[in-house]
């Protein structure tokens, strides 16, 4: 089992209100999951408590270990939301060091970039138009081929899906959130609806 977990609960402040409750998973290999829901539903939440950027809460195991284990990250594709880049980086570098921290080569961040469809990968990232960012977000999680996929909003291009099929057919586990999911449900085969956090 590529995600296995139970009761997830996520609150941001000691005694504060639940983000997160409820939500049990269970991903195995060459598998896909969509976590849908509206904008602040707690489906980003859900990513980060399986990453180990969020919690503790619930009993959750990620390729074997604990949420967040070192070695265990070196085997996930992560592509967040929004703008997650240090400006003044040029999109190569920023998916050149994604790569290192993995222990991948150029040659490995130089594939992930044409497979994301990045089409000005030497521009620095506050000059990207937000296609070419979301798709340099989608070339970070795609480099050296991990065993989980997670991408948190990813935007339907021809390149995600193409990405998405190429994952689950290697074995790999795709584990996505989205408030617009088009065709991603049939793509990944499984999906769990948040209301306020809650899986219903």
């Amino acid at each position: 089992m590529v995600i296995r977990a139970r009761a997830i609960e996520v609150r941001y402040q000691r005694g504060g209100a639940l983000a997160v409750g409820g939500v049990n998973i269970d991903l195995s290999a060459g598998s896909g999951l969509l976590i849908t829901g509206e904008r602040g539903s707690g489906k980003s939440s859900v990513l980060r408590a399986v990453l180990g950027l969020a919690g503790p809460g619930g009993d959750i195991t990620v390729l074997g270990a604990p949420p967040g284990d070192p070695a265990t990250l070196r085997r996930i594709g992560w592509a967040p939301q929004s703008w997650p880049f240090a400006f003044g980086l040029r999109a190569r570098e920023v998916v050149t060091m994604v790569a290192a921290l993995g222990g991948h080569g150029a040659a490995e961040a130089d594939h992930a970039l044409e497979q994301a469809g990045v089409e000005r990968p030497d521009s620095r990232v506050e000059a990207l138009e937000v296609e070419d960012a979301r798709r340099t977000s989608l070339a970070c999680a795609l480099v050296g081929e991990p065993d989980l996929l997670v991408l948190d909003d990813p935007w339907e291009f021809p390149e995600t899906t193409a990405a998405i099929r190429a994952a689950m057919a290697r074995g790999a586990a795709v584990l996505a959130a989205t408030a617009d999911p088009g065709g991603l449900p049939a793509l990944l085969g499984a999906s769990i609806h948040l209301t306020e956090g809650v899986p219903g």
